[in-house]
């Protein structure tokens, strides 16, 4: 009894590590995701060439850049 109570802990304790990573990882997919919307606005407002749809797209780039990422629970405060 005593041992399966040692390996239900030790289970326990390996899923939660996996969960924290799990989290993490979540976290900097979305970081990428992020930055991959801000490039794509960038270069679509690069290719163009009109002057009112260019600002418009460079405008939204700024503001998205400009607003802070979502904190995830795993950064530090």
């Amino acid at each position: 009894m005593a041992k399966t109570a040692g390996v239900l802990g030790e289970l326990t304790q390996a899923v939660l590590e996996l969960a924290r990573g799990q989290g993490r990882l979540i976290t900097a997919m979305s970081d990428g995701v992020r930055e991959q919307r801000i490039t794509n606005l960038i270069v679509r407002s690069q290719i163009t060439a009109a002057p009112v749809e260019k600002a418009r797209l460079m405008s939204e780039a700024s503001r998205r850049m400009n607003t802070p990422r979502r904190r995830s629970p795993h950064d530090s405060l």
